[in-house]
């Protein structure tokens, strides 16, 4: 019986510091019909000469560079295009993976065909120290309705511990396919992921196999924004506004839900994110007029 491939795909901009670890842990899996792809964004430093050596050692990394940087979304966009396999799985280049982690993520699948992502438990390190900061428990929706599936993704988006590892784990590449291209919006893998909630269920497999490094660009809207490209005001400080005026446009084209169930996930998705939003800033004035005694 042939295995089915996995595509891996790494976009990576400057990742010369922990993008060693990365790749090793990709390349040491014990399942080993992957190919890794690996799409470098015009970086400044040693990145391409450390990919050119780990692809002349393993025949399964696959490395091209952009001649000018493209922006951090385009570049995750054009990984997937690159890269191949029935499966598919986006890997940051500051991220790694204990051993099992592609053959326990493909194993999941197995509990229902219905499943179109499956991941891990992940534990989220500060990207200077290594200190645990929280483990991202992951989500799952199996069993649920694709309105259900919806819900219970926004409901814990904003818990505090989630931090999107499941969106890292295996696609079944076709369906992921129906749901691309990736926004050049700030939580564009939050549209993506709703978006896929209405495709299929997601799993996750209830074992710490993947460490993400938090802080750098990602810590903040400004160094978000500008590692996707985004110039637009609106789109920078208005993220709750965009998400969710694109949100609803996602529910509406939805071919899974009936027109009724989409005017009332509509609304749904609105009160939740307007609690979100005063919660938000109650906490911002709480903190500030604390300051003050």
């Amino acid at each position: 019986m042939v295995k089915p491939s996995v595509g891996v795909g790494m976009a990576v901009y400057n990742g010369e510091q922990y993008i060693c670890q990365a790749i090793d842990s990709l390349l040491a899996q014990d399942y080993r019909n992957i190919e890794l792809t690996i799409s470098d964004n015009a970086s400044t430093d040693k990145t391409q000469e450390i990919c050119l050596d780990y692809m002349q050692k393993d025949k399964r990394v696959k490395y091209y560079r952009n001649i000018d940087n493209i922006g951090a979304l385009a570049n995750f966009g054009k990984v997937f295009e690159l890269a191949s396999g029935e499966y598919f799985m986006w890997a940051s280049h500051d991220d790694y993976w204990k051993p099992n982690y592609i053959s326990s993520c493909l194993k999941a699948f197995e509990k229902s065909s219905n499943i179109v992502l499956s991941g891990a438990e992940c534990d989220c390190v500060d990207s200077r120290t290594g200190k645990l900061l929280f483990t991202d428990m992951g989500l799952s929706t199996v069993g649920l309705s694709p309105s259900g599936r919806f819900m219970h993704y926004k409901s814990i988006l904003h818990n505090g511990r989630h931090q999107g590892g499941v969106f890292y784990g295996l696609h079944k590449r076709d369906v992921l396919q129906k749901v691309m291209p990736l926004q050049n919006v700030i939580a564009s893998d939050h549209l993506l992921m709703f978006a896929l909630c209405f495709q299929g269920e997601f799993a996750t497999v209830n074992r710490k196999l993947m460490v993400k490094r938090m802080g750098g660009s990602s810590g903040s809207l400004k160094g978000i924004s500008e590692a996707h490209g985004i110039k637009n005001p609106l789109l920078v400080y208005g993220t709750y506004l965009t998400r969710e005026y694109m949100l609803d446009k996602v529910i509406f084209k939805s071919d899974k839900l009936k027109p009724l169930d989409k005017v009332w996930l509509v609304c749904w998705s609105l009160l939740h994110t307007f609690i979100v939003v005063c919660g938000r800033l109650w906490s911002i004035g709480y903190q500030k007029a604390s300051s003050w005694f």
